[in-house]
């Protein structure tokens, strides 16, 4: 069996799916310190990341683009900016995901790194427009803690999810 038979052959577990990304959806509102929230990871961008990895032939740009604006709605941020910036991570993921796969984690924390910076400037780019708010070097680190948290997020799905195991 090739595996493209084994991406189609993989029944997603919807449910496990939507726990995950409304944990995820948590995780991004918590209040928290502006020292930590300046470092705090993209947590919805590494699940859109891997369930869009792992689930190619299912999730994609839709998947990345609903949450979003999911994100777009419980942050009170400006409508679309969050979900533009998904789309895109989950239209990347989704057209390169068999090169992806046989990246190693380095290589996979790059790819993220690069993703989210470009989500963060597309954030950014539509705040200055719609806001007149400055960007400034601070809004950059969570690009890279994004990046260094993926190992931990990959590992931890990949131990729970009932599809694997």
């Amino acid at each position: 069996m090739n595996d493209t038979a084994i991406q189609y052959a993989r029944v997603p577990h919807w449910g496990y799916i939507i726990l995950t990304m409304v944990l995820a959806l948590l995780l991004s509102v918590i209040p928290l310190p502006e020292n930590v929230k300046n470092y705090w990871p993209d947590w919805i961008s590494l699940l859109v990341f891997y369930w869009v990895l792992v689930l190619p032939a299912h999730l994609g740009v839709m998947f990345g683009w609903t949450n979003g604006l999911l994100e777009d709605i419980i942050s009170f941020s400006l409508l679309g900016e969050h979900a533009i910036g998904k789309a895109l991570i989950g239209a990347v993921v989704a057209m390169t995901s068999q090169n992806v796969k046989r990246f190693n984690f380095i290589e996979r924390m790059f790819m993220i790194f690069i993703l989210q910076s470009i989500n963060i400037a597309i954030i950014s780019w539509a705040n200055l427009l719609a806001f007149d708010t400055p960007i400034h070097s601070a809004l950059w680190q969570p690009a890279l803690t994004t990046a260094l948290a993926w190992p931990l997020v990959a590992f931890l799905l990949d131990q729970f999810d009932p599809g694997l195991n």
